[in-house]
């Protein structure tokens, strides 16, 4: 088996309660180039094997080389992993993201290597992402978006 090594993650994934609060706190801690914009998004995942669909007020903003991706959940039609952190009462880091060309690989990696499966899976326009399970070992999610 060749060994795998992530050389970066990409992204950073936050949860919270109220997007407009989190964007003030964030914009007067960090310096932000440009603006940031709110936009309200639906999406639709496949969790543990159902589809589900949810919307979602949003923030992608770059900083430092790394995109934030801040998340308030609005509603949803079943359980998906943003519902399941929230309802844990967590909210803050939920997931790294990695941007990659093939996730297949490593999605069998760590399968194979980890016993770590997708989780929840689903596609923006012509990006597809895959969340692995990995909170129990990292403490949050890996997130594969492939490009």
């Amino acid at each position: 088996m060749t060994e795998l090594k992530l050389s970066k993650f990409d992204q950073i994934g936050i949860i919270v309660k109220d997007i407009e609060k989190a964007a003030e706190f964030y914009t007067s801690l960090l310096d932000f180039k440009g603006g940031i914009n709110i936009v309200q998004q639906t999406s639709t995942v496949n969790y543990r094997g159902n589809e589900v669909e949810f919307k979602m007020k949003k923030i992608m903003q770059n900083f430092g080389g790394k995109q934030f991706e801040i998340i308030e959940l609005l509603e949803s039609t079943g359980d998906h992993l943003y519902s399941e952190f929230l309802k844990e009462g967590n909210f803050g880091l939920h997931h790294l993201g990695v941007y990659t060309n093939d996730a297949e690989p490593i999605i069998i990696h760590f399968k194979n290597t980890y016993n770590i499966d997708v989780i929840q899976s689903g596609k923006v326009g012509r990006v597809k992402f895959y969340y692995l399970d990995t909170k129990e070992v990292f403490g949050y999610y890996l997130e594969l978006i492939k490009i």
